[in-house]
């Protein structure tokens, strides 16, 4: 009876450094996995633009027509640029549709970028992590750089918290 206690203490000991080891790769794993938004169209509504092909040679792959939308989090920061932890901010890209009658509809989705913020594990891109999902392709980010490309140009948007949009 002593031998089998003494062994199911063991093996509870080992099985709990077994855990308390792997808890960090755990954290790691879910801070660099992909986070899609779903039903990110229900959230606030910040800004619409339509960019029509041939109006900015320089901007050609934001051609479309561009959706922000926010979460709780993120709304009521716009006004200071003072964006809590949790704050997720989506770009969606479709493509602009003009009609004869002059009429512009949505086309098929382009991308989805995605802002997520969280001041402790984004140190390097001013708390922000970004991700970008091609069309309708949810599950694969591709973004290869966690972010750096995308923070480079968030930069220089440093006085309102590396937001480009403002609530409208």
């Amino acid at each position: 009876m002593l031998t089998m206690r003494w062994s199911f203490k063991k093996a509870f000991l080992v099985l709990l450094h077994a855990c308390a080891a792997t808890l960090p790769l755990i954290a790691w794993c879910a801070a660099d996995s992909v986070q899609y938004p779903d039903n990110f169209r229900r959230w606030v509504h910040v800004a619409s633009k339509v960019l029509m092909p041939g109006a900015n040679p320089q901007i050609a792959s934001e051609e479309g027509m561009r959706h922000i939308f926010a979460n709780q989090r993120a709304v009521g920061a716009f006004t200071s640029g003072d964006f809590p932890d949790g704050s997720i901010i989506v770009y969606e890209l479709r493509e602009a549709q003009q009609q004869k009658n002059g009429v512009i509809l949505e086309g098929e989705r382009k991308r989805v970028d995605v802002m997520i913020k969280d001041s402790s594990l984004y140190k390097n891109t001013g708390g922000w992590r970004f991700e970008r999902f091609w069309g309708n392709d949810q599950g694969q980010n591709a973004l290869h750089d966690a972010g750096v490309s995308c923070f480079q140009c968030h930069s220089k948007a440093n006085a309102h918290g590396y937001v480009f949009s403002q609530l409208q």
